[in-house]
C-alpha cells in the first residue's frame, strides 16, 4: 500500500512539474516572439516605408493577438496611415500611442523618455 502512495505521487508530482514548466515555457516564447517585434520596430523607425519596418507592423496584429489595447492602437494606426486625407502629425500620433500600448503590454517602462524618441530614431551619419 505504502509503495502504491509513493508511486502515485511520484507520477503525479512529475505531471504537474511538466505542466509548469511547459506553462512558463511558452510564456517566455510568447513574450520573446513580442520583444522581437518591438525591437524590429523600434530598430527600423527611421525608415517607416522600409521593409523590415513593414514586416514588423505587419507582425504585431499575430504577436499581440491576446492584447485588445494593442490590437485597437494598431487598427487606429492603420486607419490612419489607409486614409490619404489624415495628416502625417495624426499618424505619428496613431503610431506613437501603438508603440506605448506594446510597450504597456511588455511592462517596459519608458520613463524619462519624451515622444519624441519615439518617433525621431537614432541617425548620426553626416
Amino acid at each position: 500500500m505504502n509503495f502504491l502512495i509513493v508511486f502515485m505521487s511520484s507520477i503525479i508530482s512529475g505531471m504537474f512539474g511538466v505542466l509548469i514548466s511547459v506553462w512558463f515555457y511558452r510564456r517566455s516564447e510568447i513574450r520573446q516572439v513580442k520583444l522581437r517585434i518591438i525591437q524590429q520596430l523600434l530598430g527600423n523607425r527611421n525608415d517607416l516605408k522600409g521593409q523590415p519596418f513593414t514586416e514588423a507592423l505587419n507582425q504585431v496584429f499575430i504577436g499581440f493577438h491576446d492584447s485588445e489595447k494593442v490590437l485597437l492602437k494598431l487598427k487606429a494606426f492603420h486607419e490612419a496611415i489607409i486614409n490619404r486625407s489624415v495628416s502625417n502629425d495624426l499618424a505619428n500620433q496613431k503610431l506613437l500611442e501603438l508603440f506605448k500600448a506594446i510597450c504597456e503590454d511588455l511592462n517596459i517602462k519608458p520613463g524619462p523618455l519624451t515622444d519624441t524618441f519615439f518617433l525621431q530614431a537614432f541617425n548620426i551619419r553626416p
